[in-house]
């Protein structure tokens, strides 16, 4: 039987592996902000994220893969004229939401494994 701890902890647990490979990608576009033609990338799960939350298996979560796709263009986007629309200011704010992100997912990760460590030794008792 799944129970909805065993399906939190493998949601953050996926949560923080979403959040690394965001972390590489913007990091990636800061590095190529001076590559002429580069593209910018961006992680793509939102729509994966929503129909596996409706899903009732945790085995969906080992399936679910964030994919790294070239982003979509968004109003007022600046293209340079060497073809690179990379915006560092855009990209240093994302690179800081996601660390936000990336930290509330490893507290709340922390604060369920003390719950279980906890209910574990009450139950010894």
């Amino acid at each position: 039987m799944i129970t909805d701890v065993d399906k939190s902890i493998s949601l953050l647990g996926k949560m923080l592996d979403v959040s690394a490979i965001k972390h590489k990608v913007i990091a990636n576009n800061i590095a190529n902000i001076n590559t002429p033609g580069y593209k910018k990338m961006e992680v793509s799960f939102s729509d994966q994220l929503e129909k596996v939350l409706r899903d009732t298996s945790v085995d969906k979560f080992d399936t679910f893969q964030p994919k790294i796709v070239i982003a979509e263009k968004e109003k007022n986007e600046t293209v340079r004229n060497d073809g690179n629309n990379v915006d560092v200011d855009k990209e240093i704010s994302s690179l800081m939401k996601n660390t936000l992100s990336y930290n509330i997912y490893s507290q709340l990760l922390a604060k369920k494994m003390e719950l279980v460590k906890s209910a574990i030794e009450n139950s010894r008792v």
